[in-house]
């Protein structure tokens, strides 16, 4: 009841905003509004047929050249709505730099889907929809600086405080805070020497009592390439065995080729390596293997019109979940989506066809205004 209240009182908030947009020309809004029908199959003898919408409501200001500020909410549509606040944040520029507070989007490290140099959010995304233009959305409460060196260097101080739980202090006022250690803190350093991107960083996780550095690399020979790595070193007491097991790598390639009559074809890449974990096929999950792959092909026709079809591959138990999809603009800002996913692989592995969503049709309407 405690958390209805509270998406109620967030909806409230937001429809009161709109309400007085028209009376405030320093605001800029857009609405995404994404609604699919989807097919699935549940297991061998039964399917699902399902109705899922999508809209994401953006605030920004447009007045102030030297002050930014965003409120986004993300709703998720079924017989019951899901409600959250995914940004809200302001960006201040003072002379010689610019700060963030807030709940804000911040990307360290290189990679598309698998970015070992991601010390704050992990290896992989927090939530993988495959069928998402952008598989990394993450953000998270935040106050950092940015101080540029010169015109390709910067430092990036960052401190993450842990936002309150509203609704557990609705129910209980004296229910426990967030602690003086939880905080984390770090930062990262990047430069291009030689026309080769390199950013190096460090992050202490305060809950976790372990510290966190990482270095990653991107540049371009023949192809765009990228490689990262990070490790997770505990506070008390390190074990050599708890550095093998948190190291990891990872890397990509991309290729984007122009072809015949305004068509693109682009090629990625991706791979993720954890050297002592499992190289050997057992029941389990990603996170248990030692060697993951992720694979797309995008084909652009015409700037209305494209293909995609990626992929993400477990090598060690020849399992994957692979989705083909399309995109179809065919009025402005509004899109046709169609996506097919299937699960390749048995029972006992990462993806298999005969688990929950093995096999996975959607389609519907995607309009941005």
């Amino acid at each position: 009841m405690v958390i209805k209240n509270l998406n109620r009182f967030i909806l409230m908030l937001f429809i009161a905003l709109i309400g007085i947009l028209p009376a405030h020309a320093e605001m800029l809004p857009s609405v995404k509004l994404t609604l699919m029908n989807s097919l699935a199959r549940i297991d061998e003898d039964s399917l699902t047929f399902s109705s899922l919408g999508k809209g994401r409501f953006t605030l920004q200001s447009v007045k102030n050249r030297n002050v930014r500020a965003q409120l986004t909410l993300d709703t998720t549509i079924a017989d019951t709505v899901m409600i959250d606040i995914s940004r809200a944040f302001i960006k201040v520029r003072f002379p010689g730099f610019r700060t963030t507070i807030g709940k804000a989007k911040v990307s360290w490290g290189e990679g598309f889907f698998y970015n070992a140099g991601d010390v704050i959010f992990g290896d992989t995304p927090l939530t993988a929809d495959m069928t998402a233009e952008e598989l990394r959305d993450e953000a998270v409460w935040l106050t950092s600086a940015y101080i540029p060196l010169s015109t390709y260097s910067f430092i990036e101080p960052i401190i993450l405080v842990p936002g309150l739980n509203l609704s557990e202090l609705m129910l209980d006022p004296e229910a426990s805070t967030p602690s003086t250690t939880d905080p984390s803190a770090g930062g990262r350093f990047v430069a291009r020497p030689g026309g080769i991107k390199v950013e190096g960083g460090y992050l202490y996780r305060g809950a976790e009592q372990s510290h966190n550095p990482y270095l990653s690399f991107q540049g371009n020979l023949f192809l765009d390439w990228h490689l990262s790595s990070s490790i997770s070193i505990p506070h008390y007491s390190p074990m050599i065995s708890d550095l093998e097991e948190s190291f990891k790598i990872s890397w990509g390639l991309f290729h984007l080729q122009s072809l015949a009559s305004g068509m693109s074809l682009s090629f990625r890449l991706e791979g993720l390596v954890k050297p002592c974990a499992s190289w050997i096929e057992k029941e389990g999950d990603s996170s248990e293997y030692s060697f993951m792959l992720y694979p797309e092909i995008s084909l652009s026709v015409n700037e209305s019109l494209t293909y995609l079809l990626r992929s993400v591959v477990s090598p060690i138990d020849l399992s994957a979940l692979i989705t083909a999809g399309m995109y179809w603009n065919i009025y402005e800002g509004f899109k046709i989506l169609s996506f097919l996913s299937v699960q390749a692989g048995e029972t006992t592995d990462i993806y298999g066809w005969n688990k929950p969503g093995g096999i996975t049709f959607s389609c519907g309407f995607q309009f941005i205004y």
